[in-house]
């Protein structure tokens, strides 16, 4: 069985960062992936699992799509995410 603390280890040792959280009746999970980088599987800056169900996200769908690893952000100092012009989505 794949657990929170399976995806949060994962995400440690490719500098991912893990946010799950629980709203009334949802549970989702989003790993970020470090500055500068991409997932290579859907070439996006945040794997999401947010099905809005009140049970816990699928963390093996999101084990399974971490393990393509990452990618340099082909849109380099132009992206928004990881260059962003206000300071809600900064990056330490």
């Amino acid at each position: 069985m794949t657990t929170l603390a399976k995806v949060r280890a994962a995400a440690a040792k490719l500098g991912a960062t893990v946010e799950d959280e629980k709203v009334g009746h949802s549970h989702s999970c989003r790993v970020e992936a470090p500055h500068g980088k991409i997932w290579a599987e859907g070439d996006v800056h945040e794997l999401v699992d947010d099905a809005n169900r009140p049970w816990k996200p699928d963390y093996a769908d999101l084990l399974s799509r971490m393990a393509y690893g990452l990618e340099d952000c082909p849109a380099g100092a132009d992206c928004e995410w990881c260059n962003p012009k206000d300071s809600d989505h900064e990056q330490d």
